[in-house]
């Protein structure tokens, strides 16, 4: 039986994560904290990195970006992005490829030249922050998954900032003791990289992400990005994992509570996976979606009864969208079929909505097809399945939820 290699919750073909959002939206801090819960080790930064600049980095070591996180900082306008234009290209070369070289020529000693080749060798993950009017291509949009602060929560910032202004007070308390405590997470993904070199992570839900991809443009790069994050989401569960030995190697099962979690994640991203959009022109969809019916309601204007304006839908939302965002995400979701135009208003385009939500994921085990069972117990043997027959799901479980021990700030929902 053919085992997956040791240790294989890194990516086969690591991705991009990029942090899309408005000018002051918070995208940087957001960037900030997460690279603050991984080793430093593993954390390069490049602000506006030249070509040679990067390959000067093989002079001293050809495995400098392996396994490393490559922080390209905040790359907020179109000037930005032409200035690193090719050194992204090289970065999403070595990414796919594991390789990049560039032939030298360098003095030879007797007064000539020779040619030697400055190599790199290794798979990064690239990150950056850029703000929403930035035009992607399909490469990068494949290559990347997109992250997008909320702008929806001014109460909840509000009363944030209001419990935090006390200092010393129990809020404020509870929130550096809970700062000191993140230090801790650098030092636990450490002891969980040196676990899981003897250990191998094995999927046996492995169809909930393949049915959870069926639409997406991009479904044979998403498998390995979105399956990636479910097996990582089994590492940062290990302890509650029972580890099985299989022809001398040590495995763990992803199990349904993972799955759950997995699910819970991606949820709000599952439109934005299958249609190719933006999480925030998704954000708009359901902005719309949840509120056009009270706008009509409330709103004197015939129009809405046949749709909405780009202008219209500025003037109403609460996203905290430019109106240069507002067009581009009206037009993308146009595109890809999801609003329609139905009239126009003087120069405007009027939209309404014109299709249903991307079909929900069934990850009910009580009709988990046969043929499914039949597959494992092929592939790895009947107690696999045996396991999985005991699994069970675990009641309202999600990824958002806080642990019953975590006190909830002051200013948390007590519907969350």
């Amino acid at each position: 039986m053919h085992l997956p290699y040791a240790g294989q919750v890194v990516l086969r073909n690591p991705v991009s994560v990029i942090c899309l959002g408005e000018t002051s939206s918070g995208k940087s801090h957001i960037q900030e904290t997460a690279l603050r819960l991984i080793p430093k080790r593993f954390v390069v930064n490049e602000k506006k990195i030249t070509e040679a600049a990067l390959f000067n980095r093989a002079k001293t070591d050809k495995y400098f970006y392996d396994g490393k996180i490559v922080n390209y900082g905040d790359m907020g306008g179109n000037n930005d992005h032409d200035f690193m234009e090719e050194s992204k290209n090289l970065m999403k070369e070595l990414q796919s490829d594991g390789f990049l070289n560039k032939p030298l020529n360098i003095p030879d000693g007797e007064g000539g030249w020779e040619v030697k080749d400055l190599e790199l060798v290794g798979r990064p993950c690239l990150t950056y922050t850029t703000v929403p009017n930035h035009y992607f291509d399909d490469q990068e949009m494949s290559r990347s998954i997109f992250i997008t602060p909320r702008m929806d929560n001014q109460n909840i910032f509000n009363k944030r900032n209001s419990a935090l202004e006390f200092k010393h007070g129990k809020s404020y308390k509870i929130l550096k003791h809970y700062e000191k405590e993140a230090e801790l997470v650098p030092y636990m993904l450490l002891h969980l990289k040196e676990v899981f070199e003897n250990i191998v992570i094995i999927n046996p839900y492995v169809y909930f992400v393949i049915n959870f991809l069926k639409d997406s443009a991009f479904y044979k790069r998403d498998f390995d990005k979105f399956n990636g994050i479910l097996k990582t989401i089994t590492a940062l569960n290990y302890y509650n994992h029972e580890v099985y030995e299989v022809d001398g190697k040590k495995v763990i099962l992803t199990n349904i509570a993972d799955v759950q979690e997995f699910m819970s994640l991606l949820k709000p991203y599952k439109e934005s996976i299958s249609a190719n959009l933006s999480p925030k022109a998704v954000e708009v969809l359901n902005d719309i979606r949840n509120n056009i019916e009270d706008w009509r309601m409330k709103k004197d204007r015939e129009v809405l009864d046949m749709g909405i304006t780009t202008n219209e839908y500025f003037s109403l939302q609460n996203l905290g969208l430019s109106k240069a965002s507002v067009r581009k995400y009206m037009y993308g979701l146009a595109d890809k079929g999801f609003i329609q135009v139905t009239t126009r208003s003087g120069r405007a385009n009027v939209y309404d909505l014109a299709k249903s939500e991307v079909a929900s994921i069934n990850y009910d085990l009580k009709h988990i097809d046969d043929s499914i069972y039949q597959n494992i117990c092929y592939e790895i043997g009947e107690w696999v399945i045996d396991i999985m027959k005991e699994d069970k799901f675990v009641e309202g479980l999600s990824i958002m939820n806080f642990d019953a021990e975590v006190k909830k700030p002051t200013w948390i929902s007590k519907k969350r």
